[in-house]
């Protein structure tokens, strides 16, 4: 699990044959095999270390499903590693599992601030759109982002200069991928109320006892 907090960005050193290996400076030093790190909000484990090069398997799977297609030599990624139970959480829970990719149709600055906007091009499930709510939060690359606004399936958010400047938005322009993570807690609950909806069923007593909210 993660926050969404980038710790420091690496970059790309070569990704064939399902391997991605990505030069680190800090995150490196302490880094050790078996470990979960999020690279561009992607879960991925250590399976070989040549500091300052960290050596990720990524399944087929994985491959379709997210922007890691995309990459190319020597391009910045977010890095960000798993969470420790004493961690600070200052930005929201983020799993490292990609429900699908959007790709950047706007970019400009307003105050001090970079407004961007993201159409969903590819969903995991078809349908992230209805996970995406106004002022709640996304993944975007790994980035614990909020929704500012939503257009048909273009969202926008805003960026603060320190996580403009902490992360990769600023190498991206219109037209690159990538990686988009619903909130957990938000596709929780409109899922239990889709199935709820399915079923036809009432809020009832005993429903909240068998699900644990009494």
């Amino acid at each position: 699990m993660f926050s969404g907090i980038i710790k420091e960005q690496g970059v790309v050193k070569s990704i064939n044959n399902g391997i991605l290996s990505v030069a680190v400076k800090m995150i490196g030093k302490n880094a050790y095999i078996g470990q979960s790190i999020a690279v561009n909000g992607l879960c991925l484990t250590v399976k070989k270390i040549n500091y300052p090069v960290l050596f990720f398997d990524f399944t087929p799977e994985t491959y379709l499903a997210s922007a890691i297609k995309y990459l190319k030599i020597n391009e910045s990624v977010n890095i960000e590693p798993a969470l420790s139970v004493n961690s600070d959480i200052s930005g929201h829970f983020v799993l490292g599992h990609i429900d699908g990719i959007g790709r950047l149709k706007a970019k400009k600055r307003t105050g001090n601030s970079i407004i961007i906007g993201v159409k969903i091009i590819n969903s995991i499930d078809d349908d992230i759109k209805k996970y995406i709510i106004r002022k709640g939060s996304i993944g975007v690359d790994g980035i614990s982002l909020t929704v500012n606004e939503i257009k048909n399936d273009i969202f926008f958010v805003s960026i603060i200069p320190l996580t403009y400047n902490e992360t990769n938005l600023k190498f991206k322009t219109t037209g690159d991928y990538v990686n988009l993570e619903s909130d957990i807690i938000e596709k929780t609950v409109v899922n239990r109320l889709d199935d709820i909806s399915d079923k036809k069923a009432a809020l009832t007593i005993q429903f909240l006892a068998e699900n644990g909210f009494m």
